[in-house]
């Protein structure tokens, strides 16, 4: 009964904060860690520890669930090569650079190493929600929330592989082996069970049973990988994209659509601020301070090994300097690098966790406040894009609307007549809007942009043909692929234009 009380108290506060902060420019997560912080050195709350286990099969799930399902696999395709680039090979260099920088401090390379593995893993929270207020643009969103999910998985596997290499139980060579089948296995186990899902939602009509369906994916999908010895993590992006964006596009109402998101963005909303308030809470405030050279040192060698990967990958995928130093500084850390730092049982704990949780506050507030700022700087809201999204989202929202009244009258859930009347009124409504759209579309930069969009969208469709009579054997590989190549250049030269 304690705990409830105390964790509905937690909830009230977080409401409170996220009232407050519409009236002050302070991003709400980081809100919700200062006054945590603030309530734990209070004394007015006994300590509510955020275990592994806590934060692993209850609060992750969730979280990763809903981001996996709210991003657009089209986008996130287009912008994979970056995305793996920062999330794999260039979370693992990182984590070298980071390790070593820290190992001057004389702390023995391993140990080092695994502090960098717990403190890498970014999460995108706090600046999401500052690049939905901005309309930042939707590529560069791609990215830095496709590398967070993605560098999640990554950093937990490799942070098990050097705990075990500390404890003997692994060697490089086998850790190498199990990276491979951990992170495979988990992205085969997430498709398997998502696609499982997204079959057997077709064959349910009803917004509540569908739902509670996409929670037993989210927690079960989890709860089967690690079972198997793969990543969980992995594997719950992986359930979360199939649904997201098959199974609520075929197998999914209108309705229910509505439903889903409103629902998982409740419980997204209610864990967010469990979790950062509780970071605050557990913030060993004393123990930093104790330690603070060490924890100055891991800051310094965080933002050191996060520069080192980002600069030099972005600049070889034509990203503008300005995308760059947001990307570098959005990195911010939270969730994963605390549950990891907690989970530590080993040599120099005490100083170990007192510098993660120094790179998390240090990354939530100092780095969150200041890109706060520097972001609205970069995107500054045009007047004009603003109004072409309203009509466009107008638009395409009249269309769907009558699409689907058009579906219920052949289905015979409504009567004809009432349709066609319905549809005809929509139908005057959405050539109201094509006469501003088109008025908007008459200005040079809003054309350009739109035509660059579907382009890219033509592009992509030659790119998927050519891959199709690759795969039916109808053309050889030599010759496909150097159509492919030719069109992926033209992507590549096509997406520099967007970003400059």
């Amino acid at each position: 009964m304690d705990i409830l009380v105390e964790l509905l108290s937690l909830l009230l506060i977080a409401i409170l904060i996220a009232t407050a902060v519409k009236y002050i420019r302070v991003p709400y997560t980081i809100a919700l860690v200062l006054v945590g912080i603030a309530v734990g050195l209070s004394g007015l709350f006994p300590p509510i520890q955020l275990t592994e286990e806590l934060v692993f099969t209850l609060i992750l799930p969730p979280l990763l669930f809903e981001g996996a399902l709210a991003m657009d696999i089209g986008e996130l395709r287009r912008n994979l090569k970056p995305i793996l680039s920062l999330a794999t090979l260039g979370l693992v260099i990182s984590i070298l650079v980071t390790g070593y920088i820290t190992s001057l401090a004389g702390l023995p390379l391993l140990l080092a190493l695994i502090f960098a593995a717990m403190a890498s893993p970014t999460d995108p929270v706090s600046v999401l929600a500052t690049f939905k207020k901005l309309g930042a643009p939707r590529k560069l969103t791609t990215i830095m929330e496709g590398e967070s999910i993605i560098n999640d998985g990554t950093a937990v596997v490799i942070y098990s592989i050097l705990f075990g290499m500390l404890e003997g139980t692994s060697t490089l060579s086998q850790g190498v082996i199990e990276f491979f089948f951990v992170c495979v296995g988990g992205a085969i186990v997430g498709f398997l069970l998502g696609h499982s899902a997204h079959r057997l939602l077709r064959h349910i009509d009803d917004a509540l049973i569908e739902v509670t369906l996409t929670v037993i994916l989210a927690f079960g999908t989890f709860l089967v990988a690690e079972s198997l010895g793969v990543s969980g993590v992995i594997a719950v992006v992986s359930a979360g994209l199939i649904v997201g964006n098959y199974g609520t596009e075929f197998s999914m109402s209108p309705t229910t659509r509505i439903t889903l998101v409103n629902f998982w963005s409740a419980i997204v909303f209610i864990v967010n601020s469990l979790v950062f308030i509780l970071i605050g809470l557990d913030t060993p405030v004393y123990r930093l301070a104790d330690n603070l050279w060490l924890v100055g040192l891991a800051i310094l060698a965080v933002l050191a090994g996060r520069a080192f990967v980002v600069y030099p990958t972005l600049t070889a995928f034509r990203m503008n300097l300005s995308w760059q130093n947001i990307v570098f500084w959005g990195g911010l850390h939270g969730t994963i690098p605390v549950a990891l730092a907690l989970s530590y049982e080993g040599p120099m704990r005490e100083e170990l966790v007192s510098m993660v949780f120094g790179v998390v506050i240090f990354s939530l507030v100092v780095q969150g406040l200041s890109l706060d700022i520097y972001a609205r700087r970069v995107f500054r809201r045009d007047v004009r894009k603003a109004e072409y999204e309203v009509l466009r989202a107008r638009l395409y929202g009249i269309r769907k609307a009558m699409e689907e009244v058009s579906r219920m009258a052949s289905r015979g859930e409504i009567d004809h007549e009432v349709a066609a009347q319905i549809i005809e009124r929509l139908g005057k409504m959405a050539e109201g809007v094509k006469a501003k759209l088109s008025e908007v579309l008459g200005r040079e930069e809003i054309r350009d942009e739109e035509y660059r969009k579907v382009w890219r969208e033509v592009l992509e469709i030659r790119r998927s043909a050519v891959s199709e009579l690759i795969r039916k054997g109808i053309v050889g590989e030599d010759a496909g692929g150097r159509v492919i190549r030719e069109i992926d250049e033209e992507l590549i030269r096509l997406e520099g234009g967007e970003s400059e």
